[in-house]
Parts: structure tokens; C-alpha cells; sequence
């Protein structure tokens, strides 16, 4: 699917909605696949798979998390209007569109997006899933995913150990993206580190690069991007 199909899909389930709408059997759109390797493959798929509604949700949660971290980057705990369509206009969006994104995620109306509302948009908007700098939309081009994602821990592996700490990400993200405060930046490291030992490791890196479209756009795009 290329990306102004994603976005034509989108916009037509954003227009359908007239509200929140909560559909617990609705299938997911998460193809977790992160390495080459086909036993990693396969444990990606596995992971992704839910068996009830209850799992599905908090699989759902856990991008949403994910995904929260990287929008809001100033740390704060919520996505102000400012930070959406910062973030959603690097992946193409114009403001009405943003406008309509933000209006339903902020439902008691105080002009910002708490993480339980950007958690509640995620599983009631199930084409947020899918949508172009919120879910995985690329998932045709995992190969070339997996290729950047390689490039792109390697510069950010400043001392070439084979992990990334904390110091090295605040240094990579910031070096392009200065607007990102240290507290942001330790947000999205504790989602990318989940084993939480302290350091990324590079299949930690390529699970949540080829996961999420908004950390391909937050942390750096590859010659492959998509």
C-alpha cells in the first residue's frame, strides 16, 4: 500500500466515525517484523497475535505508548494540538485532517491528549493502526526497513559496542532533531528498551524501527525510508 492509498484509507474511516465507537473484535493491522531472520520473524508474528479482546487492547496499548513518546516532545505527559501537527505533517497530513485526528483523541475537550486518550484513540479509531506516522503502513517494505534500521543504529552506536545507551540516543536525536527534550528522548529509550537493561540492543532497535512509522520519522529515515 503505497502512501496516498494509506491515507485515502484513513481519512475514510476518520470521516465514518462519528465517535468513538469501541469494536473488541476488529482485527489489528501489526506486522511485527523486524529482522532478515526468519526465526525472528516468526516470534514477531507470534508476539502480535492476541487471543482475546482483552489482549488485543493491551497489544494496542503498547504501540500506543510507544507512539505517545515520540509525539510528545517536550515530555510533558500529553500531546498539545502544536505537537500533532508538527509530528503528522512530516507524514503528510494537512491541518484539517490533524484537526479532525486530535478533536476525537481529545475527548474531555481541554485542547490537549493524555496518554489514556491517545491509548483510547488507538483501539477506537482502528484505522489510526494502520495510518501513516501513528502505525505500521509499510509493511511491503521490510526488507529495505530492516536495512535502515541497521544504518541507522550503527550512527547511532557512537562507540560501536553494539548497544546504544541512553547518552548516545540523546546525542543522535538530537543532533537532527534539537526540539526533543532530554525527558522525551529517555521516554522513547525505556519503549525501545524492553528488556530494560539500560542499552538498546540492535534487534531491540530493528523490532521497534519496523514497528512503528512514527520512530522511523523521529530517529531517522534511512536512504530506504518509507
Amino acid at each position: 500500500m503505497n502512501f496516498s492509498t494509506a491515507i485515502v484509507l484513513f481519512m475514510s474511516c476518520l470521516n465514518a466515525s462519528s465517535g468513538f465507537n469501541v469494536n473488541h473484535n476488529a482485527p489489528t493491522t501489526r506486522t511485527f517484523v523486524a529482522t532478515p531472520a526468519k526465526a525472528l520473524t516468526s516470534r514477531l508474528h507470534a508476539a502480535s497475535i492476541a487471543d482475546t479482546p482483552e489482549a488485543r487492547i493491551e497489544l494496542i496499548n503498547k504501540g500506543a505508548d510507544a507512539t505517545f513518546a515520540i509525539i510528545d516532545v517536550d515530555g510533558s505527559g500529553t500531546i498539545s494540538r502544536e505537537e500533532l501537527i508538527n509530528h503528522l505533517s512530516v507524514a503528510g497530513y494537512n491541518t484539517e485532517t490533524i484537526d479532525k485526528i486530535f478533536n476525537k483523541m481529545d475527548v474531555n475537550n481541554d485542547n490537549e491528549i493524555s496518554r489514556q486518550e491517545f491509548q483510547g484513540g488507538m483501539v477506537m479509531l482502528t484505522g489510526l493502526q494502520s495510518a501513516p506516522g501513528l502505525g505500521n503502513y509499510n509493511a511491503e517494505f521490510i526488507k529495505e526497513m530492516c536495512e535502515d534500521a541497521d544504518q541507522v543504529f550503527q550512527s547511532a552506536d557512537a562507540d560501536g559496542n553494539g548497544e546504544i545507551d541512553q547518552k548516545e540516543l540523546r546525542i543522535h536525536i538530537g543532533r537532527s532533531f534539537a526540539n526533543y527534550s532530554e525527558g522525551a528522548i529517555d521516554n522513547i529509550f525505556q519503549q525501545i528498551d524492553v528488556d530494560g537493561d539500560g542499552t538498546i540492543t540492535k534487534a531491540e532497535f530493528r523490532d521497534a524501527f519496523c514497528k512503528f512509522s512514527a520512530l522511523r520519522q523521529a530517529i531517522g529515515e534511512g536512504p530506504n525510508y518509507k
